[in-house]
Order: C-alpha cells, then structure tokens, then sequence
C-alpha cells in the first residue's frame, strides 16, 4: 500500500461529540500536522455556515481555516450550479445552504415567491413545519426539480443523537412521490469534491469516518482506503457484517490509533 498523504475527516461522531472533540483527537491532528500529512473536514451538515465551523473546531482545540471545510451545503450549491445556472431556485435550510448557494451566484428566490421555482435545493431547515411542507410539494408537484443536501437519518450529539436532514427529506418525498438528487455523502460529487480540496490522488488518500452509509461508502467509490471509528454511529459488528461496498478497509476504536497504525506499515 502506498503511503497515506492525505486523509478526509468526517467531524460529528468522528473527532467530536456534540461541542467536544473526541478525547486525544486534536492532539493526534497535531500529530498528523507534524508528519505533513494534509487534511481536510468534511460534513453532511448543511445548516451551519463555513465561519460557524471554523470556530467550532477552533474551540475544541483543533485548528481549522475556512479551505479546509467542506459541508454538504457546498457540495449542493456547487452540483445546483453545474445542473441549473440559470433556473430559479428555492433554497429550504439554514444559513449555511444560503451562503453556500449565494457564493454559486444561484437565482435564489424570497420563499414569498416560491411559486416561481423551478428547483429546491433542501438542507436542514430549523423551522421545518406543515406550512414550510406545504409549499415544497407544491412546486414539486408543479414539476419542479428536486435536489437534496444529504439524506442523514441522524448525527452524534453529546447526549446521544438528534434527527439529521433526512427526515425532512424524506417527508418531502413520501408526500410528492418524487425522490431526490442527494448531492453530499455519500455522492460522486462529495468524494471528487474532496478529492479536489485535499490535493493528492485517491491512491494516496483516506477517508476516516463513524458511518458506513455516509463515510466509507463514499470512501470506497471515491478510491480512497477507508477507516471506521467506533465513536459514533456504528459498531464492530455491524461493521463485520456490512455488504463489501459498505465493508471498511480498517475499523479502529478511535482516531487516536491512527499514529500507530501508520506506524505499523499497515
């Protein structure tokens, strides 16, 4: 196996818990740092903007900057862009898919016109209700098309989980009877993207990550070596018994193993 140059992070359940990193995980980063091996944050969240990252990481002891971030809402906005430049698009999140789709130069529409759309983009709306419901299968049924950020069912909290953006997805698409183009993890577009930020071939790249449908499923399509931590959403066995497109490269208990496993020439 060639030498690992650089490697994703997947962030809730991986390096941190709700607003705590995973106990030694900013200093095995420094570690990494230290050898000069590149990496990058990547997460399915969407509703939070790229600053709210950067100071989040930054206050659990992990040094982060804005180009080493990459949340679903950029993935969208940038596969929105490629897709439908110039159609009317409604945008169903928080500020983090907005920014992320203002940055693409998007025709974003007041949700007071939402008639007009021609494509929704959903994230993780906070103020997700009947009425909000109502007004995206409205244009859906109308013909609109209808791209997602992410299909998470749930995320890492502190306390244990919280529901993710999938079942407000899935709302949506159970009503219109029309599923979703899902852009982030585990897409095409998220693993590419990735690839991209972090600068070295997929041959030499690694993916680190707590969930097998998001994280190692991207991972496995994108080329890179895949490594499962067990300190979020999936165990050992369930790791084991995972079909081979699911099935990880390597499970480590967390991610201050990986020093030691590079260590061991693998």
């Amino acid at each position: 196996m060639r030498p690992i140059e650089g490697i994703i992070f997947d962030i809730d359940g991986c390096l941190a818990r709700g607003q705590n990193a995973i106990p030694g995980a900013p200093d095995t980063l420094a570690e990494l740092r230290r050898r000069g091996i590149r990496f990058i944050f990547l997460t399915n969240d969407n509703q939070n903007t790229i600053a709210y990252w950067v100071e989040r990481l930054n206050a659990m002891g992990i040094p982060a900057q804005a180009g080493e971030i990459m949340t679903s809402a950029l993935i969208a906005a940038s596969v929105t862009r490629e897709l439908h430049a110039d159609r009317k698009i409604l945008a169903v999140g928080g500020p983090g898919l907005k920014e992320a789709m203002q940055a693409q130069g998007l025709n974003l529409i007041d949700p007071d016109h939402a008639s007009e759309a021609e494509v929704v983009v959903m994230g993780k709306d906070p103020e997700f209700n009947l009425r909000a419901l109502n007004q995206v299968c409205q244009v859906i049924w109308k013909g609109a098309e209808f791209i997602a950020t992410n299909d998470d069912t749930r995320v890492p909290s502190a306390d244990g989980f919280i529901p993710g953006t999938g079942p407000m997805v899935k709302a949506v698409a159970y009503a219109t009877g029309k599923e979703p183009l899902v852009t982030g993890k585990p897409s095409k577009w998220a693993g590419a993207m990735g690839l991209k930020m972090l600068g070295v071939p997929p041959e030499r790249g690694a993916v680190v990550g707590d969930q097998l449908r998001q994280d190692i499923a991207m991972g496995k399509q994108a080329g890179l070596f895949t490594i499962l931590v067990l300190t979020g959403s999936t165990t050992a066995d369930e790791a084991a018994a995972a079909p081979e497109a699911l099935r990880p490269d390597l499970v480590l208990p967390d991610v201050n193993h990986l020093p030691a496993w590079l260590d061991s020439g693998r």
